[in-house]
Parts: C-alpha cells; structure tokens; sequence
C-alpha cells in the first residue's frame, strides 16, 4: 500500500519534532517535511508535495485558518488535518469554512491522530471526540465551560479533562499521581499541563493554583 505523505506547519519546534518522529515511525506514513510558520509554508509551498497537511491555529504572523484558506485557494484537492489544543467552537466553524477536513486537539493520543490522519488521507471528515462534544454541548445549548469560567479577566476555554487536571494539579498532585488516577499516560499529563498554563496565562504551579481558586475550581483551603 502506497504511503501517505504528510506535512506539519506548527510554530513550535519541540512540538513538531516530536509528531515527526512519532508519525515516522509509522509504516503507513511518509513525513516529507515541516515548517515553522505559514510564512516559511507558502514560500516553498510549490515544491511540497503531500497528502495530508497538518496546521496548528495559533501561529505568528499567519493564522492556521488564514493558511488554510490560501492551501485550499492554491490546491482546492489539499488535505488539511487541524492539530490544536483550541476546542473553541468558534474555531472549528470557521476552519470548516476555510476548508480544514478535520479537526484533531494536540491531547490526542497516537492512535486517535493517526486515525484522523488515515480518514483524511481517503478524503473523509474527521473530528476528535473532545471536538465532537464540544459541537454537540453547543447546538444543545449547553454551555459548561462558561458557567465555569465567567466572562471577564482569566477567562479560559479549558476542556473538562483539562478542568479535571487542573484540580488536581491545585491539590499538588505529582504528575505520576495524575497519570494513575485517570488512568493516562505520563506524557498525556504532561501535554495536559502545557495547554493549561497556555490557556490561562499561568508561569508556574503556583499561579495555576492561584487560578484554580480564583475561578471556583478548588476551595482554598483543599
């Protein structure tokens, strides 16, 4: 079976080593390279050839939905396969309108990407399940994460798990006890935690504890 070749466009570069090393090691795929930037993107964008492009959304310069917008104006056949840690529904609204064929958060483990990627690679539609219910919670009217988080300063749009993680980063768990208590990996804390101190602006422990109680998620005196 031919291989599919994938292309990663993601502004950090520990974060696409590391899914370039993983996907590598796949049989199914063949990474034929990244870049850094939509910029760096688009100005060898001709010479690139591949299957599926996987864009982050948040990135300098030009937006993931900007530079999917102009992959689909300069090859309306391209692929495009979302890998972000934003589950905002707002954002996968306007990615589908831009031509992204999927939707897929950067918590996801290899299996689930490697399954969008396969999905999107035969030219189907792919959404992670933490997408899916954030779509479903959002044509049902329900709201969680804005009752939880209030509008004003500090606000964060964190997933449950996230909000789940967070509490127990508040309670000083170590991130083995995490990994053994939701019954994840490690490294799945570990991603966790980077998009939670993201999402909320926090530097340290410390200042995600701080917003922890602020926003009502743990008592002070847990």
């Amino acid at each position: 079976m031919e291989k599919l070749k994938l292309f990663v466009v993601d502004d950090h570069k520990l974060f696409v080593e590391g899914v370039v090393s993983l996907l590598s090691d796949e049989p199914e795929f063949e990474v034929a390279g990244y870049a850094l930037s939509g910029a760096e993107f688009l100005a060898k964008e001709d010479k690139i050839e591949a299957d599926v492009y996987l864009i982050d959304i948040n990135m300098p310069g030009i937006s993931g939905i900007e530079l999917t917008r102009r992959l689909r104006e300069i090859k309306p056949e391209a692929r495009i396969l979302i890998l972000t840690m934003y589950d905002d529904f707002k954002y996968v609204g306007m990615l589908v309108k831009s031509g992204a064929s999927g939707y897929v958060l950067k918590s996801a483990n290899l299996q689930e990407l490697t399954r969008a990627i396969q999905m999107v690679g035969q030219g189907h539609k792919y959404f992670g399940q933490e997408i899916q219910d954030v779509m479903f919670s959002r044509l049902e009217g329900d709201h969680p994460e804005d009752e939880k988080f209030p509008d004003g300063q500090g606000r964060a749009k964190l997933t449950k798990r996230e909000v789940e993680i967070l509490s127990l980063i508040a309670r000083e768990y170590s991130t083995r006890q995490i990994a053994e208590k939701l019954f994840i990996s490690e490294r799945t804390v570990e991603t966790h935690r980077k998009n939670i101190l993201s999402k909320t602006n926090a530097k340290t422990v410390v200042g995600l504890s701080k917003y922890a109680i602020r926003q009502g998620i743990i008592k002070p005196d847990e």
